[in-house]
């Protein structure tokens, strides 16, 4: 039987690499964090903070994870 990773902790996942992607082709987890977020119908950063920190300990969530949700809310992206 396989077992998939529930929506939250995916979101979790994804928020803690923040891979920004690039021009030569390098992975963006930012698709999946904005389909993510929309999908948990999550309305703020700190909502999505608070659930990345109950997968993962709030002192090892990454500024660049803070800065990237804070702009997608900002940005409207979601």
């Amino acid at each position: 039987m396989e077992r998939m990773p529930v929506p939250e902790y995916l979101l979790a996942m994804k928020c803690m690499a923040a891979r920004l992607g690039g021009t030569a082709g390098e992975p963006s987890d930012i698709p999946d964090i904005i389909f993510l977020v929309r999908h948990l119908r999550l309305q703020s950063a700190r909502e999505v903070l608070d659930l990345v920190a109950q997968y993962y300990p709030a002192n090892r969530i990454p500024v660049k994870t803070q800065y990237l949700v804070e702009g997608l809310f900002e940005e409207g992206k979601v």
